[in-house]
C-alpha cells in the first residue's frame, strides 16, 4: 500500500459527505546496515563481469600480479606462491561474504532445527507496553489439538480482553528470534502478531489514542456518527482489480475450529 491522503466519506442523500482525511503512512521497517558483498578468500571486492571476478588466487588468496605475455595484450595472473593461475571466480552473489562497512560479517547461523520449537511466554500491563512500538511483520493464526492447551490458551486470552495484559511470547526460528503478540483478530480469530524487535525498528511518527477515559458524550456522538454510515456487504470485501485475472472465485469454509469446542469436551467429560 502507497503512502497517500484518505478521504473517508459517506453517502447520505445522494450526496458526499466527508467525514475525516487520513494519511496512509508505514508505521516502521526494519533497520538494515549498509552492507558489501567481498571474497571470501581475500576480503576485496570482486567486479562484477558476467560473474564475480576477483584478483587473487583461488588457492591462497594472495594478491597475483598482472602480467601481458604476449604482443596481443593477453593478460595472465601469477600467484607469488602458486605461479600461473585463472583468477578466483562466483557465479552467485550467496557465494561471497556480506560485510557491514567496518568490515563485521553478516553470518546467518542456525538457532533451530527440525518444526517444534520452545517458546518462553511473557505477561506485561498494557499500560507499560503502550510505550513500546508494536509494529508488527507478519500474523499468523493458531490452533491447539488438546485440552490442556486449549484451556491455558483460553486463560491468556481472558486476561488480554478483562485484565489489560499484553502476552508475548519469544522463540527461536530457523536462523531469527522471534517475538510474537498473542492477540484477537476482530474476527474473533485467535492470533500471533509479529513484532519488529524494538531494537532493529525504523519507527515513523504515526498516531496513538488512549480510550481509557470515554465519556457517555463520547459515546453519544460516535453513535451519531455510526448512524450515517451504511452497512457493510459480503461484496465490501472483494476487488476487481488485476489481482482478480485468472482466479476462480473460492468460498470460505464455514467449518472454523472453535475454542469453545474443545473446552466443552473437558467440561463433559
Amino acid at each position: 500500500m502507497r503512502p497517500r491522503k484518505l478521504k473517508v466519506c459517506v453517502q447520505v442523500a445522494g450526496f458526499k459527505l466527508p467525514i475525516a482525511t487520513l494519511k496512509i503512512k508505514k508505521f516502521a521497517d526494519i533497520k538494515r546496515p549498509k552492507t558489501e558483498l567481498v571474497c571470501p578468500k581475500c576480503g576485496n571486492k570482486p567486479k562484477w563481469e558476467g560473474k564475480y571476478v576477483c584478483i587473487c588466487c583461488p588457492y591462497c588468496g594472495k594478491p597475483m600480479e598482472k602480467h601481458i605475455v604476449d604482443e596481443k595484450g593477453t593478460i595472465q595472473y601469477k600467484c607469488p606462491e602458486h605461479g600461473w593461475q585463472e583468477p578466483t571466480t562466483y557465479t552467485n552473489w550467496q557465494q561471497l561474504k556480506r560485510i557491514t562497512l567496518d568490515g563485521r560479517e553478516i553470518k546467518k547461523e542456525r538457532l533451530v532445527s527440525g518444526e517444534e520449537v520452545e517458546a518462553q511466554v511473557y505477561v506485561m500491563p498494557i499500560e507499560k507496553f503502550s510505550k513500546y512500538a508494536d509494529a508488527t511483520l507478519t500474523e499468523y493464526g493458531v490452533v491447539v489439538d488438546d485440552p490442556t492447551s486449549a484451556l491455558n490458551l483460553k486463560k491468556m486470552l481472558v486476561a488480554i480482553q478483562r485484565l489489560n495484559k499484553v502476552i508475548i511470547l519469544r522463540f527461536n526460528d530457523t536462523y531469527e528470534q522471534r517475538i510474537c503478540l498473542l492477540t484477537v483478530s476482530l474476527s474473533g480469530r485467535i492470533i500471533l502478531k509479529e513484532m519488529i524487535p524494538i531494537n532493529i525498528a525504523d519507527i515513523k511518527e504515526t498516531m496513538k489514542v488512549d480510550l481509557n477515559n470515554i465519556s457517555e458524550q463520547d459515546i453519544k456522538e460516535a453513535q451519531a456518527l455510526l448512524s450515517q454510515l451504511p452497512e457493510a456487504t459480503e461484496e465490501i470485501f472483494k476487488v476487481t482489480d488485476y489481482r482478480t485475472i485468472g482466479v476462480e472465485a473460492t468460498t470460505v469454509s464455514p467449518k472454523v475450529i472453535q475454542l469453545e469446542q474443545i473446552l466443552a469436551k473437558v467440561k463433559a467429560s
